[in-house]
């Protein structure tokens, strides 16, 4: 279902370590290969590998903004498709008090399930079991196709009495529903960076850590801590776009209040409900 994303190979932790080791080899071999030219490179040529480096920085540099915009661009329609349906969810809640009997206590029931399989799914993501979280959204494809079957029943029942039931609005309710899901599904698992840009961010970075490497071994002097807070630079924002990129995030979180909210609403009414039966 997810496709094949280079970076989703490894874990966040072990990407990290293999980008930072990266960093530092290509600096290392830059900076081996610019004390082997040292004496044959006249001072002409030594301003021109720093405009050089300069140069290759600044391409790293836009293009690290321009993936990290692109990544959060990607949160934000996960988080606005999340609000979304939890609105829709809860007003299909409400709009099936309407339907007649038994579709209305069935349909608040799978609406209900939907919802706290939202809630579960969630928590789930938060331990990364990925496998847990596919059952729960098969699961959840699965009570859109039964809410759909209510209001189709229910459509068809309203077109044979010629009676108002209420079921107009739930039916829109329900497509929506069913609409804003595969949007999600899409957000989180297509709507990706490509492989291509991945490669070509990896590539740029490596050649400005070779050029910058390789201007130090022409001065003959480096900073390891200038050297190493570059590769910890770096390597940390490719990070920071990789966990935006992915459906399931380990350094962002997608603050799920709502649904929590809607569940708690869905509750509420319940009991009432309940107590207005009892009385």
């Amino acid at each position: 279902m997810t496709g094949f994303h280079i970076p989703d190979m490894f874990s966040i932790g072990q990407l990290f370590l293999i980008t930072l080791l990266v960093m530092l080899l290509f600096i290392e071999t830059g900076f081996r290969l610019g004390r082997r030219s040292q004496g044959n490179i006249v001072k002409a040529q030594a301003s021109q590998v720093r405009s050089i480096m300069g140069a290759v920085l600044g391409l790293l540099a836009f293009i690290l903004a321009f993936s990290f915009a692109t990544g959060q661009s990607h949160y934000e329609i996960r988080i606005q498709h999340m609000v979304e349906e939890a609105q829709l969810a809860r007003n299909a809640y409400f709009q099936a008090e309407f339907l007649p009997a038994p579709y209305s206590a069935q349909a608040q029931q799978i609406l209900h399930k939907y919802i706290s399989d939202r809630v579960l799914a969630d928590q789930l993501a938060k331990k990364d079991s990925i496998a847990e979280v596919l059952e729960l959204v098969e699961e959840s494809e699965q009570m859109q196709q039964q809410l759909w079957r209510i209001a189709a029943e229910t459509e068809a029942l309203r077109a044979a009495t010629g009676r108002a039931m209420g079921s107009a609005p739930f039916t829109t309710m329900v497509n929506a529903l069913i609409d804003i899901h595969a949007q999600r599904v899409q957000a989180a698992l297509m709507n990706r960076i490509p492989n291509i840009l991945w490669i070509s961010l990896y590539l740029l970075a490596m050649l400005a850590m070779l050029v910058t490497g390789y201007q130090a071994g022409l001065v003959g002097r480096r900073s390891p801590v200038a050297t190493v807070s570059l590769a910890l630079a770096f390597s940390g924002i490719i990070i920071l776009i990789t966990d935006l990129d992915r459906p399931l995030m380990s350094l962002f979180h997608i603050d799920n209040h709502i649904m929590y909210e809607v569940l708690q609403e869905m509750n509420a009414e319940h009991s009432d409900l309940l107590e207005s039966r009892s009385g």
